[in-house]
């Protein structure tokens, strides 16, 4: 009897290191496993997010258009409305965009240890690169292009703009035969009252290359209509356009040109329109290239 009780004692010690063993194993299952598939999905999602961010930040600065073309990629790679969340503009910049891509991943072996699931996510933001090149650093706020190819830039118009804005940088600046402005439009353009006459010269340069230059337009249903809307969401008349007014990018077109005369005393581009381009809607020169390389990039 002895013997006997000997011998069930035993059993049962195997028996608990036997559960406690394979609690162990299940364990290490859960951490091969399970966290294997965690690493699979996390990848899925992040691929996702980076694929539906750069074809989205192509459609800016439309943001209604990069909000779908962000859904219908994450859609394409597995990832339906619901689990998507597109922000734009991100941290307060129009150039950028953020895509979400939420998933969740069952775990099979680790159930054992009391954990159910655990939800993923994965981010992308992508920033879209301003116009940069030949884009003189004015706006057409009053020629209507559509009805008279011939338009003038840097002239005064009601009341009291000489077509000029703030939102422009001069690249190579001492060098005559590389420099141009590099034009930002996409949180808008502002603009800027008096003459601005400190550029003349800088402007000179491009004339004397003799190549057709890009320059922002109003509309030409923006300039028809007389009203154009600002970034604070105000629909104000051209004539009361005033000093730092941010024009919204919704109103705005890219005009390439033939440059043909140039005023250095009274300040004044005299343009031959030669094509215009829907910017508002992504529609950009086919065959233009930044001078300095940029486009679109992730940038987190």
């Amino acid at each position: 009897m002895l013997i006997w009780r000997r011998l069930k004692k035993r059993n049962g010690q195997a028996l608990s290191i036997m559960v406690l063993t394979l609690t162990v194993l299940m364990g290490f299952a859960a951490l091969t496993i399970d966290f294997g598939q965690v690493a699979i999905a996390k990848s899925k999602a992040q691929n996702a997010a980076d694929a539906a961010v750069m074809a989205a930040v192509m459609e800016l600065p439309n943001q209604t258009s990069a909000v779908a073309m962000a859904k219908a990629y994450a859609a394409a790679n597995g990832f339906p409305d619901a689990d998507v969340t597109v922000v734009t503009p991100y941290d307060g910049d129009a150039k950028k965009i953020k895509v979400t891509c939420n998933t969740e991943v069952e775990y099979t072996f680790a159930k054992v240890l009391g954990f159910e699931s655990i939800a993923l996510a994965a981010e992308a933001v992508a920033q879209k690169a301003p116009w940069a090149g030949d884009a003189m650093p004015f706006i057409n706020l009053d020629d209507d292009y559509t009805e008279d190819a011939e338009i003038v830039a840097w002239e005064k118009v009601d009341p009291g703009d000489f077509e000029s804005i703030n939102n422009f940088e001069i690249i190579n600046p001492d060098d005559p035969a590389t420099l141009y402005f590099k034009v930002d439009y996409l949180n808008g353009v502002e603009l800027k009252k008096g003459t601005v006459a400190t550029i003349k010269q800088e402007v000179g340069f491009v004339y004397d290359r003799g190549n057709p230059v890009y320059i922002l337009s109003l509309s030409s249903d923006v300039i028809k209509s007389g009203k154009v809307l600002l970034m604070d969401g105000t629909l104000t008349m051209l004539t009361d356009l005033k000093n730092k007014d941010i024009v919204d990018p919704s109103q705005l077109v890219l005009l390439k040109c033939d440059f043909h005369d140039y005023d250095n005393t009274g300040k004044s581009l005299y343009l031959t329109v030669l094509d215009e381009y829907d910017i508002a809607n992504g529609e950009f020169p086919p065959d233009y290239e930044p001078p300095d390389g940029g486009s679109s990039m992730l940038v987190g």
